[in-house]
């Protein structure tokens, strides 16, 4: 009895080192998020002082997740088992591009749908992301359509827009990189957008 005891406590205690010795050797998670871009007003915004409404803004459901996605063909996505978002990508697009926009037109009157009743806005930018990843390659691609709305909803430009960035290199960390470049050039022509529609000089 003695040595089947004696047996069974080696078999357990043999298991124990190589659970732990798998846990050593594992990869470990690597979380990242898209961060404020420092960037000077765009010409002409600061005119005057601008309330802005950013939302609805729609993802596509192959987004909605942890992991980074990167598009290896037309109709294949790899998710990415260490490398991701450390939280909602859609969240974290909607508070950068709200704070890139307070600084570009400047305003500090940005608010995020859904705003209160109450809040008036001059201009409302809703937005329909249709592509936020990256290649095989590591390349960033950000497509949308976007529309900006005067306060009561009415549609006062309609845009489609496509943004690529080459990071520079081949790892994730420079993929976010770029996607963080793709979404600052996005806000740039939004607010450029609205700031020319705010001195009358464009549509």
């Amino acid at each position: 009895m003695n040595d089947r005891l004696s047996m069974m406590a080696r078999a357990a205690l043999l298991g124990g080192l190589l659970a732990l010795a798998g846990c050593a050797g594992s990869e470990s998670v690597r979380y990242y998020v898209l961060n404020v871009s420092s960037t000077a007003p765009v010409s002409g915004a600061a005119i005057r002082d601008i309330a802005v409404g950013i939302g609805p803004v729609e993802f596509p459901e192959y987004l909605d997740r942890p992991q980074i996605v990167t598009r290896t063909s037309q109709n294949e996505l790899y998710m990415a088992d260490f490398d991701r978002w450390a939280e909602s990508l859609k969240d974290n697009t909607i508070r950068v591009l709200a704070e890139d926009l307070a600084t570009l037109l400047p305003s500090r009157r940005v608010v995020t749908y859904p705003w209160k009743r109450a809040t008036p806005v001059d201009y409302q930018v809703t937005i329909q992301v249709s592509r936020f990843d990256r290649l095989e390659q590591g390349e960033s691609v950000l497509a949308a359509r976007w529309r900006v709305l005067d306060g009561g909803g009415g549609e006062l430009l309609s845009r489609t827009s496509t943004y690529r960035e080459t990071p520079t290199g081949p790892d994730y960390p420079a993929t976010v990189a770029a996607m963080n470049r793709n979404l600052e050039a996005f806000g740039r022509d939004v607010a450029m957008s609205i700031g020319s529609l705010s001195t009358g000089s464009g549509r």
